[in-house]
């Protein structure tokens, strides 16, 4: 679970504060509530999915393996978050999404980036 305002600044278990994320997204925002979008260097707050919609903000790439960030808020998500893992490199994400496009697991069905 990801605390949307992290506990270290005052964020709350509430239900309201709370939101599914994944380990790897979790530990990389750590308590970072902006990030930097690299195409205009400004300093923006970070997607929050309790108050936006991932497909105004995301899409997938052409070979359905980078998740683009389509606004301000989502260039700087994926670039705080490292979504594609340009920054860690180990590959992994990447990997494991070409398998799932082969295997036609990915994007699921209902994905909102395809609607």
């Amino acid at each position: 679970m990801e605390h949307l305002l992290p506990q270290s600044l005052g964020g709350t278990h509430e239900l309201d504060n709370l939101a599914l994320a994944c380990s790897r997204c979790n530990s990389r925002r750590y308590n970072f509530m902006t990030g930097i979008d690299p195409q205009t260097q400004q300093e923006i707050p970070l997607f929050n999915p309790r108050q936006q919609q991932w497909r105004e903000h995301f899409a997938w790439s052409r070979d359905l393996l980078l998740i683009v960030g389509t606004t301000p808020i989502g260039r700087a998500t994926c670039h705080r978050l490292d979504l594609n893992d340009q920054n860690h490199n180990d590959g992994f994400i990447l990997k494991a999404r070409g398998l799932w496009v082969k295997g036609g697991w990915h994007p699921p069905d209902g994905d909102p980036c395809l609607q």
